[in-house]
């Protein structure tokens, strides 16, 4: 299976999609954009404009499946945001019994398995949704 998908381009050159993966042994690594020239975040485009054609200058995304992807990548910041906390608080301070109140690697384990389920349903979509435009457009 692939591990990039084209998405369209933006300011006239190519972007892909990267696949997800398990990072460092403890985070899902997603939503990364770009190609030889650029690398940004998914998220980045989900600011502001929710127009995909005012967002790619070519894309084969319709508006759709781009509120779909919308908000399946909403949902997955939130699950690892959340499995972060559970791992490792804030991130500013190590206060015993006050900022490490949340810590429980059993959750952020709970969340990362259900963040990966999610992870993949999302990249199943987008690889049909593009093969079913394919196959239209054909």
């Amino acid at each position: 299976m692939a591990t990039k998908i084209l998405l369209g381009k933006i300011d006239k050159e190519t972007v892909y999609l990267t696949k997800h993966q398990w990072d460092c042994g403890w985070y899902w690594g997603f939503g990364y954009i770009g190609n030889s020239n650029h690398h940004f975040h998914i998220d980045s485009l989900m600011k502001g404009e929710t127009d995909v054609d005012q967002i790619f200058d070519q894309t084969w995304l319709t508006q759709q499946a781009w509120w779909t992807l919308r908000d399946l990548f909403i949902q997955a910041y939130g699950l690892k945001k959340a499995a972060e906390i559970y791992r490792h608080g804030g991130h500013q301070m190590k206060v015993a019994g006050l900022t490490d109140v949340l810590q429980l690697q059993e959750k952020a384990d709970i969340i990362n398995a259900d963040l990966g389920i999610l992870l993949d349903k999302t990249w199943d979509f987008i690889v049909t949704e593009r093969e079913q435009i394919v196959v239209e457009l054909a």
